[in-house]
């Protein structure tokens, strides 16, 4: 089926389908009618021919740290649903949480013919910086906050202080860190720094929380928790750096006879599903992962179109920052 056939059944221009497939200026009217029609048709647009008519690359190089991680999950479908929509496919490559493995994902992405770049950071190094500033194909990250790069990123000192001032208000005082390795500055320190600020605010001094550095598994708040209890404190107050850190922190606290939230309230930071399998249901702050996939995929676009139109001039940097919503649930 050609593009001709998509609008004449749907009564508009092949032009029109033409902006549609490949994400330009269009009425909503027309948006929803030619959607319908390829939808029923089950027309999938040439992209490798277009691409070479076009002498432009219609895919996009998606690096993340894992898959087997719900902010990953989240965040790609965000990312899925805007090149879908777009006609752009993606290119996934899994760094398994190595820095080195994205610098080189990013290094052959940029050999191949990739139109752009999005990166799921955890770690950026002073590699990766090079790359951002002498790309020859535009970057988003998402996840990380830097000046060298376009990046859309989570409020993560305001989310920790915030769960972090809900607990205090509950009366706890004996407060501990299951904190996540602050190579990652936006999970690790970040949030460390968000527990402190919200500490002092409330008279606290932030020398007396006793905390532990983990990595990303509920494994490793298992063994994160054990560390602080095995140490002799007991507390009545533990924030985790992440909710999958939660659920491991919770199964070592249980272990102890301690019950939740009687003896100890617990909080972590994502909004994913693992806090709502576990009992008591874990609250925490919710982060808008598919929602930073979804801005920070359209700003990639836009980048390339510029690019695009304007070879010759160099494209901004923006920062874009996501905020946070507090879930109230049975575990403080």
């Amino acid at each position: 089926m050609k593009i001709s056939e998509i609008a004449k059944l749907a009564g508009v221009s092949p032009a029109a389908v033409s902006r549609y497939i490949n994400g330009g200026s269009l009425s909503e009217e027309k948006r929803e009618i030619i959607k319908k029609v390829i939808e029923e048709t089950g027309y999938v647009p040439n992209l490798t021919a277009r691409s070479l008519r076009q002498q432009r690359s219609d895919s996009i190089g998606v690096i993340v740290p894992k898959f087997n991680s719900d902010s990953v999950s989240n965040l790609i479908e965000g990312v899925s649903t805007v090149l879908n929509k777009a006609g752009y496919m993606a290119i996934f490559g899994n760094a398994e949480n190595d820095e080195k493995r994205e610098v080189e994902y990013m290094r052959l992405m940029q050999e191949a013919n990739i139109a752009g770049i999005l990166l799921m950071g955890t770690v950026i190094t002073p590699k990766h910086i090079g790359i951002f500033r002498n790309s020859k194909i535009p970057v988003v990250v998402c996840g990380q906050n830097h000046p060298a790069v376009t990046c859309v990123y989570h409020d993560d000192k305001g989310a920790a202080a915030e769960i972090t001032r809900y607990i205090i208000n509950k009366g706890r005082r004996k407060l501990a860190f299951v904190g996540a390795v602050e190579t990652d500055v936006s999970v690790g320190v970040n949030r460390r720094l968000g527990v402190e600020e919200a500490m002092r605010e409330a008279g606290l001094d932030p020398e007396t929380l006793v905390r532990t550095q983990v990595f990303f598994t509920g494994e490793d708040g298992y063994k994160g928790m054990k560390e602080i209890l095995d140490g002799g404190f007991t507390p009545d107050g533990v924030i985790c750096a992440t909710d999958t850190i939660a659920v491991g922190a919770i199964k070592a606290l249980k272990e102890r006879g301690l019950s939740i939230p009687g003896d100890v309230s617990v909080g972590g930071i994502g909004g994913s599903m693992a806090g709502t399998i576990i009992t008591p249901a874990l609250t925490t702050v919710q982060l808008f992962h598919r929602e930073s996939g979804e801005r920070g995929t359209r700003l990639l676009l836009t980048l390339i179109e510029q690019q695009r139109e304007h070879p010759e001039e160099k494209l901004p940097i923006t920062q874009t920052m996501f905020g946070y919503s507090l879930i109230e649930r049975d575990s403080v």
